[in-house]
C-alpha cells in the first residue's frame, strides 16, 4: 500500500512509515467539514513544518 502526503504529495519513505504522523477523526459540528472523516497523513518533514508554524507548541517535553 503506497501512502501518500495530503501536505506535499511525497509518497512516503521507511522513515515517514516508521514514524506513522496519522491522524484520523470524525469532525465534529461548527466546521464547514460538519461530520466528515478526516484522514489525514503527513511525512515527517510536513510534520515539523506544521509543528514550527504553531504559535503555541504542541510538543510536551
Amino acid at each position: 500500500m503506497t501512502i501518500v502526503c495530503n501536505k506535499c504529495g511525497k509518497e512516503f519513505d521507511v522513515w515517514d512509515i516508521q514514524e506513522d504522523f496519522s491522524f484520523v477523526k470524525t469532525l465534529g459540528y461548527g466546521t464547514k467539514y460538519d461530520g466528515d472523516k478526516l484522514n489525514l497523513h503527513l511525512c515527517c518533514n510536513c510534520m515539523e513544518e506544521i509543528i514550527e508554524e504553531c504559535k503555541v507548541s504542541p510538543v510536551i517535553d
